[in-house]
């Protein structure tokens, strides 16, 4: 018996014992949570051979093919990926379309999927006609498209453009990030945000309007990635039936006119072209002529009348301007601030003024030109237009008001100052109507300001106390001019009591994500003494900024149920490790809302099987830090400790019980990691406590057994191992019992250890 314990011995030291535990960081096929010894010892006592090493044997249920036993032992090395990196590259398309802006990068090895998201950011000006963009931070950025399965994405931005379509002024900023649900890896960071623009009409075209006998000249500000432009003309005021004129590449152009072309009004616009020839949509309609011979002066003078246009009426402006020799009659031209195309008004005016009733709308800056001509031989001879644009405007009610409730009952009424510059404003006195129906007459008065009523640092002028009324409208007073009323506005409603937003619950009957994670429930009641007619429930990643409304919908008052609200975020891109943040909007019965409720931070639970693989990577971690058991043959049995990154310890034994081994793992209130990424406030990932145990046989077979209980972090529940069993030193069938808290116990399949 001494002779084979000793051959026992010298075959073991030969040989390796396998490298890693548990799923084996190093092999994916091994479950978590247990080291693999493979016991020799009886096969040496009954045939004293050692070269029983060198052959084939079969493999048992669970492995596949033949193999040595130093394979067997000596597992290869395989790169585990748990976390997918960011993709290397990320273009963005800018100028290529007139209506989408197209991505491309590169790929991620073990994704299986990109996610999409995109911040549309403004531009801003500072009143000195500069215009900047401000970076986008985190809250701007929403999921454009979760499932993107290739290496390229187009974001159809306008479906009908125009040149009018505000979308071209802004800046879109995209950032993607590689995932892989089905294997549920962590998804990798977001690549650094790229930004891109539509390819935009050209800008201010404008057309020589008189300037020259034998020419009209055309100029526009220069489009981003033009490499040329193409110039239409039409004969028409609408701009239909428009023909190319030429292809130029700068931003001008100049039209020579034939004799039969002089005098005549032309409508121009301008298409840029890219550098692979496709175009942009058409600029805004400019008119130009050209002089001839003979023309009149142009008009001098033009202006407005005395007490006319600058908010002194509601129905017309009144534009003069001073005679011109040898004219017969003269023209009128507008434009606005809501279109930049130029109109003919009047076709003959005598005079020297002119009214203009032509449906004048509030909140719109009008700009007026004169045009004096004269009719001889059949020839209409036109002048050149008057120098500058007269502005004017009717006078608007004020299109910004909140009424707010004050503590003793009464109603503080502000609004922004009426369409106007700072003179006009002066003069300006304003009225305020309640009433108890939003399509009432809204004939009492309730609250008067006199002129010159001045705003506040915050741009509102605050107007005082007003007796309480469901709703309110204002009216803007010059002189006797006096506005129509302005839009209903009413006290938007307290703010809402918010409840809870649940952590990891379990939610009968609700479904989890693609990534495995569950709704997450809000709960709130109505503020005290008051009845909001709806409510809309913001969410952000951040607990301060960044809340966006997830209810496509507001949620009306009839849906209390036991004097409260309930509404499950069945949030499709919510993401493991991730805390949500929630606010409840009150919202009145015109849907204004300005009071927010509390924040409540708020996640959903995970499925079963993916509480066990996020788990388990705590689990994986622990096994980086023992020695023993990845050193060969005899030298991995014994015993050991690890401490856990942020606290608590893991205990390892390794050694021979009866006629195979027995290896036990013992952890202690051990944690490695943060939710986020070493940060402490955002509280510990995963702390457990409990055993995983190994025992195998003679022929490598055996089970696991123990129970790992989650007592603490994100998400809790206990995983429970007594129903895997080992086939070859390996996992080879069975199942894990894993339970979050809450939810009933599932069984996840023993090859879920393996990822």
């Amino acid at each position: 018996m001494k002779r084979m314990n000793y051959i026992a011995r010298q075959a073991l030291g030969r040989a390796k014992l396998p490298r890693g535990t548990g799923s084996w960081v190093v092999r994916p096929r091994f479950p978590a949570g247990a080291f693999y010894f493979v016991p020799l010892i009886l096969p040496l006592l009954l045939g004293a051979c050692a070269d029983i090493f060198q052959g084939k044997i079969p493999m048992p249920a669970g492995t596949s093919g033949n193999g040595s036993l130093e394979t067997l032992l000596n597992p290869p090395r395989q790169t585990l990926v748990e976390v997918l990196p960011s993709p290397a590259q990320l273009f963005v398309e800018t100028g290529g379309s007139p209506s989408a802006i197209r991505l491309g990068w590169t790929g991620v090895e073990g994704a299986s999927s990109y996610v999409v998201e995109r911040a549309v950011i403004e531009p801003l000006t500072d009143g000195f006609g500069n215009v900047s963009f401000p970076l986008p931070g985190d809250e701007h950025f929403e999921i454009l498209e979760p499932f993107v399965y290739g290496l390229s994405y187009t974001d159809k931005i306008i479906n009908n453009p125009k040149y009018s379509s505000p979308e071209y002024l802004n800046r879109y900023y995209y950032r993607v990030r590689a995932e892989n649900v089905g294997a549920r890896l962590e998804p990798g960071a977001a690549t650094v945000p790229q930004w891109g623009v539509l390819f935009a009409p050209p800008r201010n075209v404008k057309a020589g309007r008189g300037a020259s006998t034998g020419e009209i000249n055309l100029e526009w500000e220069r489009v981003d990635k033009a490499a040329a432009y193409r110039v239409y003309r039409s004969d028409y005021e609408n701009g239909s039936s428009p023909y190319l004129l030429d292809r130029v590449e700068g931003p001008r152009y100049r039209n020579v006119m034939s004799g039969t072309e002089q005098g005549r009004e032309f409508y121009y616009s301008v298409a840029a072209e890219s550098s692979s020839g496709g175009l942009s949509v058409s600029s805004s309609l400019a008119m130009g002529f050209s002089l001839i011979p003979g023309v009149p002066d142009k008009p001098e003078n033009a202006g407005l009348a005395a007490g006319s246009g600058r908010g002194n009426g509601t129905s017309q402006i009144t534009i003069t301007w001073a005679a011109v020799g040898g004219a017969d009659y003269y023209a009128v031209f507008r434009s606005s601030s809501a279109d930049s195309t130029l109109t003919r008004i009047t076709d003959k005016t005598a005079g020297t003024s002119y009214i203009d009733t032509r449906q004048l709308k509030p909140y719109v800056y009008y700009y007026y030109y004169i045009q004096a001509i004269r009719e001889e031989d059949g020839k209409v001879l036109k002048s050149q237009f008057s120098e500058n644009a007269v502005e004017a405007f009717i006078l608007s009610p004020p299109l910004t008001a909140e009424a707010l409730k004050a503590g003793d009952g009464t109603i503080s009424i502000n609004w922004y100052p009426a369409l106007g510059g700072t003179a006009e404003q002066a003069l300006y006195s304003y009225e305020i109507y309640g009433d108890t129906n939003a399509t009432g007459s809204f004939s009492t008065l309730v609250l008067s300001v006199s002129a010159p009523a001045a705003a506040g640092e915050d741009g509102y002028i605050h107007g005082g106390t007003a007796p309480s009324y469901p709703f309110y409208r204002v009216k803007t007073r010059n002189g006797p001019a006096e506005s129509e009323p302005g839009p209903v506005f009413a006290p938007p409603p307290r703010p809402a009591v918010i409840l809870d937003a649940s952590q990891a619950a379990f939610l009968s009957g609700r479904n989890p994500n693609a990534a495995g994670v569950y709704p997450v429930q809000i709960t709130w009641k109505k503020p005290d003494g008051e009845v909001p007619a709806a409510y809309h429930v913001y969410r952000s990643t951040s607990p301060d900024t960044g809340f966006r409304a997830v209810t496509a919908n507001p949620i009306p008052a009839s849906e209390e149920s036991g004097g409260q609200f309930t509404w499950f975020d069945e949030n499709s891109t919510a993401r493991v490790r991730t805390y949500y943040y929630y606010r409840v909007l009150s919202l009145n019965s015109l849907g204004q809302g300005k009071y927010y409720s509390e924040t409540k931070r708020g996640y959903g639970a995970i499925a079963p099987t993916q509480f066990f693989l996020e788990y388990n990577r705590t689990v994986k971690n622990s096994h980086k830090k023992l020695t023993f058991m990845h050193k060969p043959g005899t030298a991995a049995l014994g015993a050991e400790s690890a401490n856990g990154d942020i606290g608590g310890k893991m205990d390892y034994n390794a050694g021979l019980q009866g006629l195979g081994a027995r290896i036990t793992m013992r952890y202690q209130n051990y944690a490695d990691y943060y939710v986020e990424a070493g940060a402490a406030s955002s509280g510990i990932y995963f702390k457990i406590d409990g055993n995983s145990n190994t025992t195998a046989d003679m022929n490598s077979n055996g089970s696991m057994d123990g129970t790992m209980t989650v007592t603490e972090g994100m998400y809790k529940g206990t995983v429970k191992y007594d129903s895997i069993t080992i086939k070859g030193g390996s996992a080879g069938g069975g199942y894990y019992v894993v339970q979050p808290a809450g939810f009933p116990a599932e069984n996840v399949d023993w090859k879920e250890g393996n990822k």
